[in-house]
């Protein structure tokens, strides 16, 4: 029997060493943990402690570019398949504990996780948790002018940049007194943002990034390519709100995966109506493209400077592919048409004229 969890230590060098016997092998790994390969398994000790590894670091990261179809679970198996192929060389300091008791020690952490999410939805403070919100929003409006100012489109539009720039650091300030720790302030359910990044991750890596990939791969090489290429987020790098990473913020770009439409005859559908792309902003989001269609916002910006400002893997995400240049054709390639054309023209001339008969007189010269 395999005891996974004391595998996955972690020393600081993280460096595994190999001992094989002459008689059985037997490797042992960096936290000192000896391991004995069974008998009749093929798996070299190298691949064994790379499966350890593996298995004991980010799935995340192992996750990360296996975005075919079915790919994750095909590696978890080949993982585990070797796993099972050792066992601990030593016995341990104490019994292993059954099915039974790992089932009950799980139950006992999870009701305990429970029991303090119900007590911090108890103490849900809406104001407080609305003010965080603000507080986010703020901070993104401050990047976005910060990317403004990069390169303005005109001298008024930069004044307007800086002001807003101005005014979004002094929101910040007054609500960072009123927020306190962001952190420290869980949604209605009880949940911290801490865990909700980490939950946006998984869903950011498995329904954005693998099926955009899967979609790509058949004709959009360009976006696959940039997608493909994109670093792990980590998980603190997420938005807690939506599912993309917090930075896409500040450039106007939210990802809600989960949101549902809103409820017909409701407020809310009467302003997303009026709207477009209201509702699918996430509310930590930076609030321009509000302003912007209220005539609130920067003068002189549209489409062209926003993409413009984009970073190369948001450019090829979200923004309209640039339309396909017509070649012009070169004059053999003209009269090649051309000449395909008299031809085909010719041949219907012939058909016309074979169903016309003989030409009059043609049987008397005969």
């Amino acid at each position: 029997m395999i005891a996974i969890s004391a595998c996955w230590t972690r020393f600081p060098e993280d460096v595994d060493t190999v001992a094989v016997s002459p008689a059985e092998m037997i490797v042992t790994a960096a936290n000192g943990i000896r391991w004995r390969r069974l008998p009749g398994s093929a798996s070299s000790a190298e691949e064994f402690l790379a499966v350890l590894e593996g298995l004991g670091g980010d799935r995340i990261a192992r996750e990360w570019s296996l975005w075919r179809e079915g790919e994750p679970r095909r590696e978890d198996d080949r993982l585990h398949e070797v796993l099972f192929q050792w066992e601990h060389a030593d016995p341990p300091p104490g019994p292993y504990l059954t099915a039974g008791e790992l089932e009950a020690r799980f139950e006992a952490r999870w009701a305990e996780t429970q029991r303090q999410r119900e007590a911090r939805a108890a103490g849900y403070d809406r104001d407080r948790a609305m003010a965080r919100l603000k507080l986010l929003s703020a901070q993104a409006d401050a990047g976005f002018m910060r990317h403004v100012l990069e390169n303005p489109a005109s001298d008024a539009q930069r004044d307007k940049a800086a002001e807003f720039l101005a005014v979004a650091g002094q929101e910040i300030k007054a609500l960072e007194g009123q927020v306190g720790d962001p952190d420290a302030i869980p949604d209605e359910h009880g949940d911290l943002p801490a865990a909700r990044r980490g939950y946006n991750l998984d869903s950011h890596m498995r329904l954005f990034r693998h099926e955009a990939l899967r979609a790509w791969s058949k004709g959009q090489r360009p976006r696959f390519r940039q997608l493909l290429a994109m670093p792990v987020p980590r998980p603190a790098d997420m938005c807690a709100e939506c599912q993309a990473p917090a930075d896409w913020h500040t450039y106007g770009v939210s990802l809600r995966l989960f949101l549902p439409k809103p409820e017909p005859g409701s407020q809310a559908e009467t302003i997303a109506r009026l709207m477009p792309g209201w509702w699918e902003r996430c509310p930590a989001s930076t609030s321009i493209q509000i302003r912007q269609q209220w005539g609130r916002g920067l003068p002189d910006f549209d489409g062209a400077q926003w993409q413009a400002m984009l970073t190369p893997l948001l450019r090829a995400i979200f923004a309209p592919a640039p339309p396909r240049k017509r070649e012009k054709p070169g004059q053999r390639a003209v009269l090649e048409r051309r000449l395909r054309s008299a031809e085909a023209e010719a041949s219907r001339i012939r058909s016309e004229l074979a169903g016309l008969g003989p030409a009059a007189g043609e049987g008397r010269r005969q």
